[in-house]
């Protein structure tokens, strides 16, 4: 497992979530009705959809 700290920003309104690493790299996603954007973001980082942010 990787013990690094990644630093990631999180913006949204009502259609889009977007992160940004430290370094200003950004993935965006369609809200959908989401409100639980914490468990959203962590469950993205498990399945590896945000690990072109986190190789950067």
């Amino acid at each position: 497992m990787n013990h690094d700290v990644i630093r990631v920003e999180i913006f949204m309104d009502e259609k889009t979530i977007v992160v940004i690493n430290q370094n200003g790299n950004s993935k965006s996603f369609p809200r959908c009705g989401i409100t639980k954007i914490e468990s959203f973001v962590q469950e993205m980082l498990k399945s590896g959809n945000l690990d072109d942010l986190v190789s950067n």
